[in-house]
């Protein structure tokens, strides 16, 4: 993972941590998330069965008060002090419904404190849940952004290596290019130095020719001019005689 990547991971996950603990500080009455957590079915299903229990036992009791209260109202009308018997039989029954009424209330206790961190436990899970998402969330941006830096990198990297191999293409196909002009320069310099060999041989051949084809005539004319002086000379002499 690059820098920038682990920093920001870094910076989010510390943003999510601050919200868990506002979050917490600010869960309703003094039962924490974290005891919300830990609130187990186990627990959770002793407590209602608890509960159940007790509306029971008061059920129980007012039953058996109500029926005691009955009894004791016939009994009553059957002896000389009528109110004192009734006044003590209701003194009785208020005594047990009171007892019935703290059994109710032990009872729905219990059940809201089930039910309040029945729903902290709810909202802690959401809140997990929510936050394992958000981290999940963050980490995929994270491997996407590390992922197309990869790609982005191995697109330049490419880039780089295609530029590259186009500037040595086209270095070599310039090497060749000045290696086939200079033998061609060198091919045109060979001819024409072939050429000029050629035409000075031609040149002293023809000279040569010519210096041939002079002393030639010159004896061809030294030739004449003997035969002419011959001549000459044969006819200035005297005949002899017939």
């Amino acid at each position: 993972m690059n820098t920038f990547a682990a920093h920001l991971l870094a910076g989010l996950i510390a943003l999510t941590a601050s919200g868990l603990a506002a979050a917490g500080s600010t869960a309703t009455n003094d039962t924490p998330v974290a005891e919300a957590d830990a609130f187990p079915a186990e627990e959770r299903d002793r407590l209602r069965q608890r509960a159940s229990d007790l509306k029971n036992q008061a059920r129980e009791l007012r039953r058996k008060a109500d029926a005691d209260r009955a009894a004791a109202d016939a009994l009553c009308w059957q002896r000389t002090l009528v109110s004192s018997c009734i006044e003590e039989a209701d003194e009785t029954l208020r005594l047990r419904v009171t007892e019935v009424r703290k059994l109710e209330l032990e009872a729905r206790d219990i059940e809201r404190d089930v039910r309040t961190r029945s729903a902290q436990a709810r909202r802690a899970e959401k809140q997990r849940a929510a936050d394992e998402r958000r981290l999940k969330s963050i980490e995929m941006s994270v491997k996407t952004r590390e992922t197309e830096q990869a790609l982005s990198r191995q697109r330049e990297q490419e880039a780089r290596e295609r530029a590259q191999k186009d500037a040595d293409a086209q270095a070599r196909a310039r090497l060749k290019a000045q290696d086939t002009a200079r033998k061609d320069a060198e091919q045109a310099a060979g001819r024409q130095r072939e050429d000029a060999r050629a035409a000075q041989r031609a040149a002293d051949q023809q000279r040569h020719a010519d210096k041939i084809d002079e002393r030639v005539r010159r004896k061809e004319a030294q030739r004449l001019q003997r035969e002419a002086e011959a001549a000459a000379k044969a006819a200035t002499q005297p005949q002899p005689a017939q």
